[in-house]
């Protein structure tokens, strides 16, 4: 891999890891849910949700799905990649 991709790479990765307690953070406080009651619909620990706002804990792939299931938005819009929170189907 040449030094562009691991580059390129990498900011994709920092951009995820400050994106996702962001979004994370406004879809809560847009649906009014507390760290409480999402890591119960969850089935996780309240310190789980907490990390994952604060960016102490970075989401795997399942649980961003997961989450936008839940808020009813594309895991893309979790990572960063729109800024489309519900995208429009032809």
């Amino acid at each position: 891999m040449n030094k562009i991709n691991v580059f390129l790479q990498e900011k994709q990765l920092s951009t995820i890891s400050t994106t996702v307690p962001d979004r994370l953070d406004y879809l809560m406080r847009l649906n009014n849910l507390t760290n409480i009651a999402l890591s119960e619909i969850m089935c996780c620990a309240e310190s789980t949700i907490s990390g994952y706002r604060t960016g102490r804990r970075v989401p795997d792939i399942f649980v961003i799905c997961h989450l936008s299931t839940i808020f009813g938005v594309t895991p893309n819009y979790f990572l960063g990649f729109t800024d489309e929170i519900c995208p429009t189907h032809n």
